[in-house]
């Protein structure tokens, strides 16, 4: 099973998940480097790990991250904008306002000028934007993002569950072939698309979940149950 998780997500290189509270450190080449002290440090490969954060929904005006597939421009927050988001944020879902983000950045477009937000699930950043502040339905589209970022944290066995329960077929190491039907068009993108999908109309509107595959509707009760349990 835990080969399976790893072709589904294969950006992790190392089986179990990171918690609530910390974030993904990718394998980094240390160059060779001299420290304060003068002790010499050869160059080495640092391994993959998680790491505890150390602040929490933290909005910023810039960021040293590089986004791959979004072509954005970070900008300054205003402080209504702000407001919006943590309004909204305290609206979460207690199973999924557990899931703290490093960093709230603040982008004009994300490459489709109808994209209202992304998430980068293994640094915990959420990006609004402008699209954002025009929807109507601004709750759905957190609940939408952070599910990318809890789906990446859960138990392995559930996410592969969820996968196999929604229709994908996964064969040996090739990309998980999705469903004939599917409950949004870009569900079909990938696991993690489906997975926000089904979890943004559980809650906005559950029994349209239900209808269409009742099996990941009681699924996602049965993560919820666990995923609220005291630790």
């Amino acid at each position: 099973m835990a080969f399976i998780f790893l072709i589904l997500f294969s950006s992790l290189v190392f089986a179990g998940p990171c918690g609530p509270h910390e974030i993904y450190v990718r394998e980094q080449w240390i160059k060779a480097y001299t420290k304060s002290d003068g002790t010499k440090v050869s160059a080495h490969s640092r391994d993959a790990h998680c790491r505890e954060l150390t602040s929490f929904n933290y909005f910023q005006d810039s960021t040293k991250q590089k986004f791959k597939g979004i072509k954005t421009t970070i900008k300054k927050w205003t402080m209504e904008e702000r407001k919006i988001i943590e309004d909204h944020l305290e609206k979460l879902p207690s199973w999924l306002k557990k899931y703290k983000l490093t960093q709230i950045l603040r982008g004009d477009v994300g490459g489709n000028a109808l994209n209202p937000a992304a998430a980068i699930p293994f640094t915990k950043t959420l990006i609004i934007f402008d699209q954002f502040f025009k929807a109507p339905n601004k709750l759905d589209i957190l609940i939408h993002e952070l599910s990318h970022i809890a789906l990446h944290n859960i138990d392995p066995q559930l996410a592969i569950k969820f996968t196999t329960l929604s229709g994908w077929i996964l064969e040996g190491n090739k990309r998980p072939v999705p469903p004939q039907k599917v409950i949004m068009p870009d569900s079909a993108n990938s696991v993690g698309e489906d997975f926000a999908n089904q979890i943004e109309i559980f809650h906005s509107n559950p029994e349209k979940l239900l209808q269409f595959n009742p099996q990941t509707f009681h699924l996602i009760q049965e993560l919820i149950k666990r995923e609220e349990a005291p630790k």
